[in-house]
């Protein structure tokens, strides 16, 4: 077979280009980046061009679970463009999606084949200069941050989420909507600031460098773990690119959100994870201490850190060696510890949790959506839904992309007792929904997270200045060389399309997935550094608020380039190794 096809090879390759031809064109109208479907293109045809050329060493399990996950990445840039094909009962649409869905799955099938049979590359002995390294990384990266808050964003970047945070301060009531922890993190800063300098904007401003140098510690952690993992050099410049010139890097380093510390622990506990399982480094004790402050980031600093945690932990545990059960021992401290910080410590100290009508974004905005289409309900259905939310609003107020005018402005908050005592009810009306109107639950689902698992959107990424308060808190920053000098390279960043792929969460979220089917393949113990990633992301798919809010996604941003250095490279001491 393999022979047939190296003697046609031209016309195989023709083919498969012509498809993937079609999948591009077939996309041309969509809302999302249409510079990541083509940059997927291209990376598709280079590879059909070198496996046609190439004998292949993957088959059999390997290539049916690589067929599999091509179908999935074909089918989501479909259904996420599925306005394109409406009406799916004309025949030219199923067509067309038939002819899209071949390409999109050649360029992933030919994509991952290509690299499984030629990754991991053999990367240099090991490098004798960490501390140098490390040290010119983290100044570089902090020195820009701080040049941008002193010259062009003092004294940082808050909105309307941080100043509940600087008011649950100031006030000395607190509850767990802004993370508590991540509260208390923040006080320690203001409350010193405070001290130091007796003035509130000071204050946050000296929170915010303490941000900045721990943001700046952890992506030259990651660094310096890719400098001694035996990267190739011009990977290693890349990956140093992206974290000091990146506009959202830049900006994030200097904003007051929850989402940032906690994007910066797990890089932290992503990379001290590795450096444990492959012993790098001379002191392990260094890495144990990084993995236990990312650890506790990591649970603490965003609520669903926690379950991200546990999950990575109860994978090792399956798959682990004996020898490296120290790591998991230091693990499982980390998770009782927090879970007693959580749940009996915030209980003893009288602190609200987070309201749980956040975690139903999906049902929402599905319910919102048959509403909203005027679709047939029983008077019993209306009368079940009338008690919950205000029928009336939702035609009007339903956003295709977000369900906070649902949640916020439809939601009867003072029926939840009711709601609570009904909640059999409830889930059965849901269900029943579902099965009479499964298009609409689909659509909703589909509109509401696209932005976590297809091409980039153009959505805001960053804010700038302070948000109206009653604290004092004003910004001052700007009108000089400096800040102009930022803001025109961040314009220059923004406009080009090139550059749209470096912010794509969807991209990047494939990138993670495809990271791990290719380090099992391999059998790697490189695939665990992405089980957290994938646990906040699979979150994300399934109740994400808003579809293509890119903080909430930032530590993927973070983490994802040590995840693509340890999987493409490998140190030659360990070439011929597997879990």
């Amino acid at each position: 077979m393999l022979d047939r096809i190296r003697k046609h090879a031209g016309l195989y390759g023709f083919l498969q280009g012509l498809f993937i031809y079609v999948w591009v064109t077939g996309l041309s109208g969509t809302d999302s980046y249409i510079s990541v479907y083509i940059l997927c293109a291209a990376a598709g045809i280079f590879c059909v061009c070198d496996n046609l050329r190439t004998p292949l060493r993957y088959a059999g399990k390997t290539a049916r679970w690589a067929l599999v996950f091509s179908a999935l990445f074909s089918a989501a840039t479909l259904l996420a463009n599925y306005r394109l094909f409406e009406p799916f009962t004309a025949r030219l649409s199923l067509f067309q999606m038939a002819c899209g869905f071949l390409g999109g799955l050649i360029v992933c099938l030919n994509v991952l084949i290509c690299l499984a049979d030629r990754l991991p590359l053999p990367g240099a002995a090991e490098r004798t200069h960490p501390v140098r390294v490390f040290l010119f990384a983290f100044g570089s990266i902090a020195a820009v941050d701080l040049l941008y808050l002193l010259f062009e964003a003092y004294p940082g970047v808050l909105t309307r989420d941080s100043i509940t945070t600087m008011q649950q301060i100031l006030e000395g009531t607190y509850d767990n909507t802004m993370p508590f922890w991540h509260t208390m993190t923040v006080q320690v800063f203001v409350r010193l600031g405070l001290a130091l300098f007796g003035d509130i904007s000071a204050a946050v401003a000296f929170f915010h460098t303490a941000q900045i140098l721990f943001l700046a510690a952890c992506m030259a952690y990651g660094v310096v773990t890719l400098y001694q993992s035996g990267v190739s050099r011009l990977f290693l410049a890349a990956v140093f690119g992206l974290y000091i010139l990146m506009p959202y890097h830049i900006v994030y380093s200097v904003t007051l959100w929850k989402d940032v510390l906690f994007g910066g622990a797990v890089l932290l506990f992503i990379t001290a994870m590795y450096r444990l399982l492959k012993k790098l480094g001379k002191s392990q004790w260094t890495n144990y201490g990084m993995l236990l402050l990312g650890g506790m980031g990591t649970c603490l600093w965003r609520t669903n850190g926690w379950y991200a945690f546990l999950a990575s932990t109860l994978v090792m545990l399956f798959l682990l060696k004996k020898e490296k059960r120290k790591i998991l021992a230091v693990m499982g401290g980390i998770l009782i510890v927090c879970w007693v910080l959580i749940n009996p410590l915030l209980s003893a100290l009288q602190v609200s949790k987070t309201d749980m009508v956040e975690a139903f974004a999906v049902p929402f905005q599905q319910i919102a959506r048959v509403v909203a289409q005027e679709r047939e309900l029983t008077p019993e259905e209306t009368e079940l839904l009338e008690m919950a939310f205000q029928l009336d609003k939702v035609p009007e107020l339903y956003d295709p992309k977000t369900v906070d005018p649902i949640k916020f402005e439809t939601f009867r908050y003072g029926n939840r007792e009711y709601i609570g005592q009904h909640l059999t009810e409830y889930l059965k009306l849901y269900l029943r929904l579902g099965l009479k109107y499964p298009g609409d639950y689909l659509k909703a689902w589909v509109d509401e997270t696209k932005g976590y698992w297809n091409g980039g959107y153009s959505f805001w990424i960053y804010t700038w200045g302070v948000s109206d308060n009653e604290m004092g808190i004003t910004a001052s920053g700007g009108g000089n060389a400096v800040g102009s000098l930022f803001r025109a390279i961040f314009r220059f960043l923004e406009q080009q399309a090139f550059f749209q792929p470096l912010s794509s969460i969807g991209l990047w979220a494939w990138a993670v997935m495809g990271c791990c089917l290719l380090n099992l393949w391999k059998k790697r113990e490189e695939f665990l550094l992405t089980v957290p990633l994938l646990v906040l992301l699979a979150g994300l798919w399934l109740g994400s608020p808003v579809y293509a809010e890119f903080r909430y996604a930032y530590p993927v941003f973070l983490s994802t380039p040590v995840i693509v250095g340890v999987t493409v490279f490998r140190r030659e001491q360990e070439m011929g190794c597997g879990l």
